[in-house]
């Protein structure tokens, strides 16, 4: 339901962590293909470091506080 007004910004709160790794793939996957085609900024909160390797852009944060924000690629 949070995608049929096609929002400006989309978030998602562990959206994978009571899947499979199959699950979690093909959910990750379409959040991708759908923040690329529709132009849609993502914000994506994960404790899984795997799911980094997917994202345009990460900011990580320890005990409350941002310690990296690289540039976005």
């Amino acid at each position: 339901r949070a995608l049929m007004n096609e929002p400006a910004v989309l978030l998602v709160d562990e959206p994978t962590s009571a899947l499979d790794h199959e699950r979690g793939a093909a959910v990750l996957d379409l959040l991708v293909t759908l923040t690329r085609e529709r132009s849609t900024a993502t914000v994506l909160v994960t404790h899984d470091l795997a799911h980094l390797d997917r994202m345009d852009r990460t900011v990580t944060m320890d005990d409350g506080r941002l310690t990296t924000a690289p540039a976005p690629v």
